[in-house]
């Protein structure tokens, strides 16, 4: 009798955990699941930029210049950009490997730390595991200060899957590069043949950087506690020219909300 007793409740507890894994594979689907979409609009850019840019939350902002950069080539000018870097860097990028692209940029990064400007670099855990450590210590001992996006830590456990693709510099909060450039070796060259890719990033003047910065800054925010203050981040910006510009601030959904960083301000 107690035998049965105890085989019937074993069998019970395996079918409510049964169902309990259901239900989480069931809701997890369900959440993440696309949203499907049934938009159909013929509009110009110039009047639907007002329209994408109300919808993701933002705003169109005027008096910027562009400077679309390709292939390797973007790299030089932002080498030689950081260079001229007087009071900050921020850079976040989600790829970083180990080669001769590597080695370039940790040593850009860390003369301008060594030489006192404050040097903030975010790269995602996931992606930039295959970073030199001699790259890594490079920028450390120059004074760099280097963060992992969603280390692989206990108290990460439910975002470890949500990564940041962003890749971005910003350099006195007064000029800004965004692409899809990232710090691998197959991003030198010119796209040349199948080992070395083509791709494009745009350098950014005008009152958009803040836009930049302030994408940066709520990654950082949420991954240090530290929140940046002054004209030395956020430095007035006249007009650089008379391009229109919606930046999108995409992200993974359980990353810090700003909502959440100003509530805690």
């Amino acid at each position: 009798m107690d035998a049965s007793w105890t085989i019937s409740a074993i069998a019970l507890a395996c079918i409510l955990l049964l169902i309990i894994v259901m239900g989480l594979v069931i809701w997890s689907i369900r959440r993440h699941r696309d949203p499907h979409l049934k938009i159909e609009c013929d509009a110009g850019i110039d009047t639907l930029m007002p329209t994408l840019a109300g919808i993701t939350l933002g705003s169109v902002i005027d008096g910027n210049s562009v400077e679309i950069l390709e292939n390797g080539h973007f790299w030089d000018v932002l080498i030689e950009r950081v260079g001229k870097a007087r009071k900050t860097v921020h850079y976040e990028t989600f790829l970083w490997k180990e080669g001769k692209l590597g080695k370039r940029m940790a040593k850009a990064l860390a003369e301008r730390a060594k030489d006192g400007v404050k040097v903030r670099i975010m790269l995602d855990d996931n992606g930039s595991k295959g970073i030199g450590d001699g790259e890594l210590e490079m920028m450390e001992k120059a004074g760099a200060k280097v963060v992992f996006f969603h280390e692989k830590k206990l108290r990460n456990i439910g975002v470890l899957n949500d990564r940041t693709h962003r890749k971005m510099l910003v350099i006195d909060g007064k000029e800004a590069f965004v692409g899809g450039h990232c710090v691998v070796d197959e991003w030198l060259g010119d796209a040349e043949d199948g080992k070395h890719f083509g791709d494009v990033s745009v350098r950014l003047r005008g009152p958009i950087v803040h836009s930049v910065q302030g994408s940066f800054s709520e990654n950082w925010a949420g991954e240090t506690g530290e929140l940046f203050v002054g004209k030395d981040v956020f430095p007035v910006l006249e007009p650089a020219g008379d391009v229109l510009i919606h930046a999108v601030f995409a992200k993974p959904e359980n990353s810090a909300p700003a909502v959440k960083i100003l509530h805690h301000t």
